[in-house]
């Protein structure tokens, strides 16, 4: 009889413990928004080369000579780069814009242009000729949106990376193939994905002066990823394939705002009690590059996300169209890039100059939030700075 109470009893507890499970909390990738790629809609994560390719396709680490990179800084703002707002932006910072007057703009940044924020990516690493990759990075981004500046959420996302590829590139006859692969060790902080944190709340305080971070509570906790990638080449035709962030759970803590703010290293948690996960994502594309290393070197890419999705669509080209990303790049006298691009129906501008060991770029884009292109764009500008030795 015991027995079979102690049964029943065990029964019991392991169902309730069963009911209350949750799933996990899902964390999207936090990618740079480079000038590079920016400028070409989005597109250049399949045919990523060097130090790019620690946020595309490792199996861009094949290449045919070493670079080291000392350094590579980006920085971007979900703001539309019109004369209206840069005046706007240029009053707040000359201190002659009210309070009133910073509310109401922020509202309208919020509402037509689906949300305002910032964000910023500093790495370094070393891509070596014989396919050894290790680096590290790190890539913040804020973003507040909503259908008006009272309700509007803002969402912090902060990822740090080590990581360690590896890429073999291949012969076939006339066919070139590179294939490769990394994993990651990363640090993830971020404040609850679906629930944010109230952003005109933070706006007035921070106007009144009455701002504290106690209030914003973080997640942070260490997991593991791996990415991999193929490329295959063929005179100047290019097409590859790349699956990324593919990892474990990982348990993350809490904490708050106001321990970074404090510098209070200590207070981040190593892991916790919460179960998160990683999404992974996978990217298709079809690349054409001629005349490489000339004076004059045109390329074209077109990219697509979530690929292995459309052949279970019922309306193929219109689910094309809401995950396209397409760019082309002139390469001018080895020096000079002008690029231009489509991100899922939205145009985008960059150029670059590469000068010696300096490399600085810079991009005007808007990207499709919604479901259909011309949806939801969001608009902004993005800024790269890099310092490599070796391409």
């Amino acid at each position: 009889m015991k027995r079979n109470a102690i049964l029943v009893i065990l029964l019991i507890a392991t169902l309730a413990a069963a009911s209350a499970q949750v799933d996990p909390i899902t964390f999207s990738a936090v990618m740079p928004k480079d000038a590079r790629s920016m400028g070409m809609g989005g597109a250049f994560r399949v045919f990523s080369q060097g130090y790019s390719s620690f946020f595309g396709n490792p199996a861009g680490f094949a290449g045919t000579t070493n670079s080291l990179t000392l350094a590579d800084i980006s920085a971007w703002a979900y703001l539309a780069p019109t004369s209206e707002n840069v005046g706007r932006v240029q009053k707040i910072i000359e201190g002659t814009a009210t309070d009133s007057d910073i509310l109401g703009w922020a509202g309208d940044w919020i509402v037509s242009n689906h949300g305002l924020g910032a964000g910023a990516s500093v790495g370094g690493g070393w891509v070596g000729k014989k396919g050894v990759a290790v680096g590290v990075t790190l890539v913040t981004d804020e973003v507040a949106y909503g259908d008006s500046l009272l309700g509007s959420k803002l969402v912090s996302a902060t990822q740090a990376n080590a990581i360690i590829g590896f890429a073999y590139p291949l012969n076939i006859g006339p066919v070139r193939v590179k294939a490769g692969a990394d994993g990651r060790v990363f640090y993830r902080m971020q404040s609850d994905p679906t629930a944010g944190w109230p952003f005109s709340t933070i706006l007035n305080d921070v106007l009144n002066e009455t701002f504290s971070a106690d209030s914003l509570d973080l997640y942070g906790g260490y997991g593991f990823a791996a990415d991999a990638g193929l490329v295959f080449g063929i005179g100047p035709v290019m097409l590859g394939f790349t699956a990324r962030d593919f990892g474990l759970e990982f348990k993350v803590g809490s904490f708050t705002a106001q321990d970074l703010i404090d510098n209070n290293i200590s207070a981040l948690p190593l892991s916790g009690t919460t179960t998160a996960t990683l999404t992974p994502s996978y990217t298709a594309g079809l690349g054409l590059r001629f005349f490489e290393n000339s004076k004059i070197e045109p390329s074209v890419y077109a990219e697509v996300d979530d690929p292995i999705a459309l052949f279970s669509s019922s309306d193929i080209l219109a689910d094309l169209f809401t995950s396209l990303h397409a760019g082309a790049q002139i390469r001018l006298l080895n020096f000079l890039n002008i690029r231009g691009g489509l991100n899922k129906g939205w145009y985008s501008l960059g150029a670059g100059l590469d000068l010696s060991f300096l490399e600085i770029d810079a991009a005007f884009f808007t990207e499709e939030l919604g479901a259909y292109p011309g949806d939801k764009g969001r608009s902004g500008i993005s800024v790269q700075a890099a310092i490599r030795l070796g391409r």
